[in-house]
């Protein structure tokens, strides 16, 4: 079985699985209401090589608890796991011997990891042909980014590994910047050992390529992080109970490396490891019992829920079972014999389960039923699990998770049991967890906003509303100061319902991915008009199969995630086969150049666009700075309401919407701010949002192919 058909997992494991010993103290996990473990900490006996797990660039640092040993970052070039990105492996605990000494790099030789022989090799190549006749200059630790002395503990990780190397000053050996070049090694070389003692791994899942300012609420990857011999999130120091809370969400970025291993043992997945010089792939249960079998939570199936807005389910307390019952779930291993639970592990938003099961099936199933107000957005989709009661492609329906009497009437607050199946080991009678991991996206109630100032009284979100958020994000990659064209993307899963309220009509369910374009619009005036385009990137689609023609289909179109990639252009265009078409139309005397998206091949677009100018966009990064408001996303509030709609004297129908944001206050409430001034937002097909101002200078694309238009406008 597999968890995903697109997660195919191909890792090298980052030592001799025999080499490390672990106690329950040393886990990943809870440790209390207020410390969580981050760095699984584990023991070697005699040095032990460490291994990349995957290709990608490499920084090393010092160790701050022991001057004889130092850390070292991995950040994959190409990801391990495609569909759900890491951001960093972190080795804690190698041998400084490794890698230096006296300031300069240990010179190459039969000892030596791959890596120091690779990166001697370079250095010696490079010179060699700079100066042939010259003697080879020291090769310092500078020249690869370890550089103590300079780099102080509040550095990011990300001006590191995203720098564009520099040399200011007069040019002499007091006044030079040195620049440097991160090494890049492929999968499975040598890195160095892991010295004798207490040593540390960490598994990081990638967001995205952004920052925010600060502060904010996310984990901050800097050096004094990168430097630590272990790291564990701790909230003893914090005061605010809801800031406990949000800062409790930081660990959905990271995964247990027995549980991030354990889950290659799926159908399709492989864990290389070396031993001896030897490298064996290992698959199914020879994972269990030869890669993570001296980890304490080798059985450890670690359950991840994210809900309204990005957060943990029931975070938002919307969940509950009844007004005097604080359960938010019904929890079990058969159908019948569920029972409710909290959503949670010592207040940590995640629920770990490691209990054996009574039955003599290859596989573990999880019954999960949980609370809905059974509306028609209601949605589940499995990012990274195998739900085997799917409606399709890992996606439940409002349908499929709704409970009904014979008449099709929604009968009480709890879903359909959810099915989760997993990987196990053990005896018949006895089936244990092969450590794992699963990810569930659910949206299953609708929630209000208890402050709203755009009308003074509580109101719910619209469907558009959970999508946008980055609004004062930045770019981690370093550009020229005259860029004119940038890419945010946001790697964070979010579900898009197709429903169209009028017609009372499912068309299907996306999993997106979310990006934010920045550049100049094409074909304007001097000085050219900078806009923002914020846009959905699809990542999997839910079709309803029996919905006819309309409906989102398998070849449904959406391009992919641009991943921050970064132009000389100016302007960006619509990847093929989509593009805008025109329909004017006039709203209070003022014509509107009104845009909707259309592809070339005639199939439905699977992609939602929100399409500002910088000016209007600066408005909200203005509110959002002004607002204090935390998780701040992008909201549009419907100027009349009830899914009517405007009809122009064109006789064409449009919704108008009004801009602002929506965040959460240091006491926990949500609010909903609107622009201070009032910024009119428009859409013809709930597809493609705009402004007037960015649609003046979109002009008619040409159509390279045609082909008969099926959609219906939702």
């Amino acid at each position: 079985m597999s968890n995903n058909p697109n997660l195919i997992p191909r890792s090298f494991f980052f030592t001799d699985p025999a080499a490390i010993s672990q106690s329950a103290e040393q886990s990943f996990g809870p440790l209390s209401e207020n410390q969580f473990r981050i760095t699984a900490k584990f023991s070697v006996a005699n040095p032990a090589l460490a291994f990349a797990v995957c290709t990608g660039t490499v920084l090393v640092q010092p160790q701050t608890m022991d001057s004889s040993r130092v850390n070292l970052i991995l950040s994959p070039f190409k990801q391990p796991i495609q569909g759900l990105n890491i951001r960093y492996f972190v080795y804690r605990g190698l041998q400084l011997s490794d890698f230096f000494s006296n300031g300069l790099v240990t010179p190459a030789s039969s000892s030596s990891s791959d890596l120091i022989n690779k990166i001697n090799a370079e250095f010696s190549s490079y010179y060699s042909r700079l100066s042939p006749d010259a003697a080879l200059p020291e090769f310092k630790a500078t020249f690869i980014g370890y550089d103590p002395e300079k780099q102080i503990d509040s550095t990011l990780l990300s001006d590191l590994f995203f720098k564009r190397s520099t040399l200011t000053g007069s040019g002499s050996n007091n006044d030079e910047a040195v620049p440097f070049e991160l090494p890049l090694i492929t999968a499975g070389a040598s890195l160095g050992n892991f010295k004798p003692g207490e040593c540390g791994f960490e598994v990081v899942l990638a967001y995205g390529d952004y920052s925010l300012p600060e502060p904010n609420n996310e984990f901050r990857f800097d050096l004094a992080y990168a430097r630590a011999s272990e790291k564990i999130i701790d909230l003893s120091a914090i005061a605010n109970t809801f800031k406990k809370k949000q800062t409790r969400e930081q660990i959905f970025q990271f995964l247990d490396p027995a549980a991030y291993f354990g889950f290659h043992s799926n159908i399709g997945g492989e864990v290389t490891v070396s031993s001896d010089g030897v490298k064996v792939k290992k698959t199914g249960q020879a994972v269990y019992n030869e890669v993570i079998q001296n980890f304490r939570t080798k059985n450890n199936l670690y359950l991840y829920i994210r809900s309204d807005r990005s957060r943990s389910y029931n975070f938002y307390e919307n969940y509950g079972i009844s007004d005097t019952d604080d359960h938010s779930m019904l929890w079990g291993y058969t159908e019948t014999g569920l029972t409710p639970g909290i959503y949670g592990n010592r207040a940590w938003p995640l629920l770990i389960d490691n209990s054996a099961q009574a039955h003599n099936n290859s596989i573990n199933r999880i019954y999960l039923q949980l609370v809905t107000d059974n509306n028609n957005n209601a949605m589940l989709y499995g990012q990274a699990a195998q739900i085997e009661n799917a409606q399709g492609n890992n996606f439940c329906g409002a349908e499929q998770l709704r409970q009904s009497d014979n008449s099709g009437n929604p009968t009480g607050n709890i879903t359909r049991s959810v099915i989760l199946m997993n990987p196990n080991v053990g005896p018949d009678g006895a089936k244990l967890n092969i450590g794992t991991f699963n990810i569930l996206l659910y949206q299953g109630v609708l929630y209000d906003y208890q402050q709203d100032e755009r009308n003074n009284s509580p109101s719910q979100p619209s469907p558009l509303d959970d999508l946008f958020e980055l609004i004062n994000a930045s770019l981690l990659f370093k550009t020229t100061d005259d860029r004119q064209y940038s890419v945010i993307t946001n790697q964070k899963i979010r579900l898009v319902n197709h429903y169209d309220s009028n017609t009372q009509t499912q068309y299907g369910i996306s999993a997106v991915q979310t990006v934010i374009v920045d550049d100049l619009a094409a074909n304007t005036t001097t000085p050219a008009l900078g806009r923002v385009t914020y846009m959905t990137d699809t990542v999997e689609v839910l079709n309803n199969a029996v919905s006819l023609t309309g409906s989102l289909t398998a070849d449904t179109q959406s391009s992919p995630a641009l991943s921050g990639s970064v132009s000389g252009k100016q302007s960006y265009q619509l990847p093929a086969p989509f593009y805008y078409a025109l329909s004017p139309f006039t709203d209070n005397g003022q014509l509107i150049n009104g845009l909707l998206i259309k592809t070339t091949d005639g199939s439905v677009p699977g992609k939602m666009i929100l399409g500002l100018t910088r000016a209007e966009n600066d408005l909200l990064k203005t509110l959002v700075s002004d607002s204090g408001l935390a998780k701040a996303q992008l909201i549009l509030t419907d100027v009349l309401g009830n899914d009517d709609q405007f009809v122009s004297m064109e006789n064409i129908r449009y919704k108008k919407y009004l801009a602002g944001i929506s965040g959460e206050t240091s006491s926990g409430e949500l609010k909903a701010v609107p622009a201070a001034e009032p910024l009119s937002i428009y859409s013809l097909d709930k597809k493609c949002f705009f402004s007037a101002d960015f649609a003046a200078q979109i002009n008619q694309e040409p159509i390279t192919s045609l082909s008969l238009d099926l959609e219906i406008s939702l």
